[in-house]
């Protein structure tokens, strides 16, 4: 019996969100930034040799479950005559705006290329991603990435690997209600991925033993608030936010209370975090989850990014409310299994 055992299927997150239009089709076009993050589901996948497609302990699956809907598709585009048994461990927030449903499907992609011998090329595979969902080609391009596009169009970007510290409500909200919120009358100036680097250049020092990061955040370019950390406002905003505030109140409850332990409770682990504070807490996607970027420099005192949910981010669990969860998560370079891939 041939399986494939622990694959890894990482979040993700928006470091911003604009959107730039709608298509005849009914698809909003972007521009983001995507990069990797270490809260994973993991997958198991193990061969059938009678065609079906199966999800283990799960009888009751949606017609549209993305894993088996993969497996189909994949199946199906290279006339293939094996099956496989999926088992899925669910580990990142559905509804979350972490692209957790995305990165299964993709797992599942990548995994049975391999697990089934099929050795199709990435550029193929995202072609297959594609049809399933807007946000599964990054997963399986697997870097971070410049995205345009309805978001297909991915050209590979540099990222630093800071900490996120990521808060998830306990209730999710639609990526079709949130969208049909957009009032689209104004149109924002399209940016560049050349304009982004350049931010990303002067705002975020790649060298840990640089100092005088808060300083930076004094550029002409960007606004001071005393009470949250600097951002530049042509970055820093997810035009999905304001509709997905109005439609559940606890995004906003989220980012008041992520504000609140970084500056308080959180920061209290470590004298400099306050300083090493990036920009403000967004929205990452179409929410619900909501998060802030932190400098890695100094994480002494905070409790293991692997612990269980209700142990991690210092303070900042004793803040939220019952079902809620916060999570502290490196930036990965690259998504896991980007080497299974060939080119």
């Amino acid at each position: 019996m041939r399986a494939l055992f622990n694959l890894p299927a990482p979040a993700k997150i928006n470091w911003f969100l604009h959107v730039t239009g709608k298509r005849p089709d009914g698809y909003h076009t972007l521009q983001t930034v995507f990069q990797f993050i270490d809260w994973c589901d993991t997958l198991d996948l193990i061969q059938r040799d009678d065609g079906l497609i199966h999800r283990i302990g799960a009888d009751e699956l949606p017609r549209d479950d993305l894993c088996v809907r993969a497996a189909r598709l994949l199946q199906q585009a290279t006339q293939c005559d094996s099956g496989v048994d999926i088992h899925l461990r669910k580990c990142i927030p559905q509804q979350a705006g972490l692209g957790g449903g995305s990165s299964d499907a993709a797992t599942v992609l990548i995994g049975l290329n391999r697990l089934w011998r099929l050795d199709l090329p990435r550029a193929k595979l995202m072609q297959l991603a594609l049809q399933l969902g807007a946000d599964v080609p990054i997963f399986i391009y697997g870097r971070n990435a410049w995205a345009e596009g309805v978001g297909e169009q991915l050209q590979p970007i540099d990222l630093p690997t800071p900490s996120f510290a990521v808060v998830h409500p306990a209730r999710g909200l639609s990526t079709r209600a949130v969208f049909s919120t957009l009032d689209l009358t104004t149109k924002n100036p399209e940016e560049t991925i050349a304009g982004f680097a350049e931010w990303l250049g002067e705002f975020f020092v790649l060298d840990e033993q640089q100092e005088n990061r808060h300083q930076k955040s004094q550029s002409k370019n960007c606004q001071q608030d005393d009470q949250q950390s600097s951002l530049c406002p042509v970055w820093g905003r997810n035009d999905l936010q304001p509709g997905a505030e109005v439609l559940e109140p606890e995004v906003t409850q989220a980012l008041q209370i992520l504000r609140t332990a970084l500056m308080g409770p959180l920061a209290a682990h470590s004298p400099t975090l306050r300083s090493e504070l990036l920009f403000d807490a967004r929205m990452t996607g179409s929410g619900s989850a909501v998060f802030a970027l932190i400098g890695a420099s100094d994480r002494s005192g905070l409790p293991s990014r692997h612990g269980p949910s209700d142990e991690v981010l210092g303070g900042l669990p004793d803040l939220l409310p019952e079902g809620w969860q916060g999570r502290l998560c490196e930036g990965l370079r690259e998504h896991p299994l980007c080497d299974w891939i060939d080119a």
